[in-house]
């Protein structure tokens, strides 16, 4: 059959393959043909993977170590590690969640990240309406530090440490939503593209932390699903992620596909209440 997505031989670099839509996605990239290298904390049941390199998303000497041990040459990146902040601090949730993700693009992929090359990071539907001038305001300063240091210092500096990591996990996917879409302007000089998924909730071991300290409640969390939808399946969003970084969205750059069943258009357009509470622009 021939290779449409393209991944037959490809150096893919993803973090986050322990469980969750990173295996599934490492899962479907092995299928590809695809060389696969994974940097998470605990080893992958995947089989076929080139090499896990044991790493802590929320060390920066951990992650310089990591790629240390990486091709040289990158051609795809999938950045879909995170955590959900129920068992995180406020600074360790936006460092995993943001800063990791940042670091990683500015110190290695700008470099390292071959030419007509892509890169996607999985965000959340916590983060829609991201670009809204309110919002942008919260983290702006966060996106524009230079550097790890500068960057967690700008964190710390904005003195919500008292409202925990789930608040971080929100502020954090709006910053990684901004993020994103203002790399890809300056990846696509050299025909690098850029783009994150939304996904809305899915059955994943997040739900359950949130659950943990909610009690068994889930309405919230179906609630992020359009259309009476069940829980996604992890393979749901890893679908979604390989389809932006293969040859089939050549010309996909700078898009945030949120991945809810319709929710979000419906409450654009006026269909059903607005979940989240905020004003719609």
């Amino acid at each position: 059959m021939k290779d449409y997505f393209g991944y037959a031989g490809k150096t893919c670099v993803l973090t986050g393959a322990y469980s969750g839509m990173g295996k599934a996605t490492a899962k479907l990239l092995v299928e590809m043909g695809a060389k696969v290298y994974v940097l998470d904390r605990s080893k992958p049941d995947v089989e076929g993977i080139m090499l896990w390199i044991q790493t802590d998303l929320g060390s920066r000497a951990s992650i310089d170590n990591a790629f240390t041990q990486l091709p040289e040459h990158i051609e795809r990146f999938f950045g879909v590690a995170g955590v959900s902040g129920v068992v995180n601090t406020y600074e360790e949730t936006f460092i995993i969640d943001f800063v990791a993700n940042k670091y990683i693009t500015e110190t290695y992929l700008e470099s390292r990240v071959t030419d007509g090359g892509a890169i996607a990071y999985i965000t959340s539907t916590a983060g829609v309406r991201w670009a809204r001038p309110d919002l942008t305001d919260e983290y702006k300063t966060i996106v524009d530090a230079a550097g790890w240091d500068a960057t967690v210092r700008a964190i710390v500096d904005l003195d919500q440490s008292d409202n925990g990591g789930s608040i971080a996990y929100m502020l954090a996917k709006r910053a990684m939503n901004y993020y994103a879409s203002a790399k890809a302007a300056d990846f696509a000089k050299r025909d690098i593209r850029v783009n994150f998924v939304m996904p809305c909730s899915t059955s994943t071991p997040f739900v359950s932390e949130f659950l943990s300290v909610m009690g068994r409640d889930d309405r919230m969390f179906r609630d992020s699903i359009g259309n009476g939808k069940d829980y996604a399946r992890p393979e749901a969003m890893a679908k979604a992620i390989v389809y932006l970084n293969s040859d089939f969205a050549e010309y996909v750059s700078g898009l945030g596909l949120i991945v809810d069943y319709g929710l979000e258009a419906a409450t654009l357009c006026g269909q059903v209440q607005d979940m989240l509470g905020m004003n719609l622009i």
